[in-house]
């Protein structure tokens, strides 16, 4: 018996399928039916506790954080294009002045970002003309 081994650099497809589904925020025992093929019902406790252990080594491997990572973006697309969508909506009601206003200064603020690429948080620094600069021995 004993683990399978699995590669540090490649993540077969069982694993990947976990992944999204803890980031989708699956339940366990979705995950233990989906992946393992377990039913809680008639499932012996060894089989489950074999899957458990299986899921906690999974965590552990180098690439979870990456695929995790990129389910979430995933996530986030719709979701951005869904908050677009309410906010639009939202903006070209007459029955709430304040709520249209709002919703059309947000998506102004995000509108820089979307069209000209604008990122605010990023700072381009650049030094030159520094002296150069020697060590303590060399003022002899």
């Amino acid at each position: 018996m004993g683990k399978e081994k699995i590669p540090l650099d490649k993540v077969p497809v069982k694993l990947d399928k976990f992944i999204r589904m803890e980031a989708n925020s699956c339940t366990r025992e979705e995950k233990l039916r989906v992946i393992f093929g377990i039913d809680m019902r008639t499932a012996t406790a060894r089989q489950i506790n074999n899957a458990d252990a299986t899921m906690c080594r999974w965590r552990k491997h180098p690439l979870y954080d990456a695929i995790w990572k990129d389910e979430i973006s995933r996530q986030d697309y719709s979701d951005i294009a869904e908050s677009l969508q309410t906010i639009r909506k939202h903006m070209r009601q007459d029955k709430d002045g304040w709520l249209s206003m709002n919703s059309a200064v947000n998506l102004l603020s995000q509108s820089s970002k979307r069209v000209y690429r604008a990122e605010e948080n990023t700072v381009n620094v650049q030094i030159t003309g520094l002296p150069e600069l020697g060590s303590p021995d060399d003022d002899g």
